[in-house]
């Protein structure tokens, strides 16, 4: 096992674990990582990798098929069992839309909750060319990965790349952006500057925090807060309809930092996403990586996730969690939320049909 810290980054399937490997590479050593997949090939390349179902499907992978998948986690606790020892937040990168990715997710996500650690879910969901049946099965999973983890972020593929990428590029450029983001996200915790952000703040930050949305700024030059601050104001990435009710703020730079840059950079946030919403800053002071240039992360969090008695928190209005541009629509089980799914193909039919086909109802 990588590190001794009480955080574990986890890549679930074989796109996440690609995407955890990569945020190890970049990070530079010392990040404490695992790979869970059904595919023996995965662990071929670099890092630790447990791999699940071996028995039953001899590491040939899922086939696409989330029941196959949930089945394999089953059969592999103990193991996944003894990869959590001494893990207090976990960091879970995963790709919906396979089997792998959604139903080990799923039950990873419960098991975490079970064991009282904390959850950061990083879910991509598949490019709109990658068919509707891909599209389907991440839908069909969004709402019980959420409704489990403490913090969840489900981040379109089609929004992280340009539309002129050809089709391995616009892979590769999605992978690499996820990764770097989490890197960040990673150095703001394991290598604070002044203004910390410690793995048990996290932890405390994380919990309860629920679904939300996720970007990365740079700027480079004399203007770059400003430049930062105009950037994340127009961000489709955090763009939403529900209300922002927790913002955190990480600013990665070399020793030019300036109180002023912090200061404008916060409130530019604060003012982009919500005067009312509780607000954390971090920052790192990395001369090396970061001389002349500003890395900013951005959280922001909807509040309605699970709290610290590990029940989902919803709003007390409506008895439904606030909808998200980033999650692909609502996908509420309603009384069925604590149960297991009942699924046909790739579909649950747990959820109501009017959700599943996606047919919108004025009310």
């Amino acid at each position: 096992m990588n590190g001794t810290s009480s955080m574990l980054l986890i890549g679930v399937g074989g796109s996440g674990c690609a995407i955890a490997r990569g945020v190890s590479r970049a990070f530079g050593g010392g990040l404490r990582f695992a790979m869970i997949d059904t595919d023996a090939s995965t662990g071929e390349l670099d890092g630790d990798f447990l791999l699940i179902g071996g028995d039953r499907l001899s590491g040939r992978g899922s086939g696409g098929n989330i029941v196959t998948a949930k089945t394999a986690f089953d059969d592999s606790r103990e193991a996944i069992d003894n990869l959590l020892e001494g893990v207090r937040t976990a960091v879970v990168v995963t790709s919906l839309g396979g089997g792998t990715g959604g139903g080990v997710t799923c039950q990873l996500a419960r098991r975490l909750a079970d064991r009282g650690i904390r959850s950061l879910v990083f879910a991509t969901v598949p490019f709109s060319f990658e068919g509707e049946n891909r599209q389907r099965s991440a839908r069909s999973v969004i709402s019980l990965v959420a409704d489990s983890a403490d913090a969840s972020f489900f981040l379109p593929l089609d929004r992280l790349v340009g539309e002129t990428d050809n089709m391995h590029d616009a892979m590769r450029r999605a992978v690499d952006t996820v990764a770097s983001g989490i890197t960040l996200f990673w150095r703001l915790v394991e290598k604070p500057g002044y203004i910390k952000l410690d793995p048990e703040r996290v932890r405390g930050i994380v919990g309860g925090a629920g679904r939300g949305r996720f970007a990365v700024f740079g700027g480079q030059g004399p203007d770059r807060a400003a430049e930062i601050v105009e950037a994340m104001a127009k961000s489709e990435a955090l763009a939403g309809d529900a209300p922002v009710k927790s913002i955190l703020c990480g600013i990665l730079a070399g020793e030019d930092l300036r109180l002023s840059e912090i200061s404008r950079i916060a409130e530019g946030a604060k003012n982009a996403f919500g005067r009312n919403a509780s607000f954390e800053i971090s920052t790192v002071n990395d001369e090396e990586t970061f001389a002349g240039r500003i890395s900013v992360v951005i959280m922001l969090f909807e509040g309605n996730g699970r709290g610290a008695d590990g029940e989902t928190q919803v709003s007390r209005r409506t008895g439904r969690r606030a909808r998200n541009i980033l999650a692909v629509g609502p996908q509420g089980r309603g009384r069925f939320s604590n149960s297991e799914p009942t699924l046909l193909g790739d579909e649950d039919l747990d959820i109501p049909t009017y959700v599943r086909k996606e047919i919108n109802l004025d009310y």
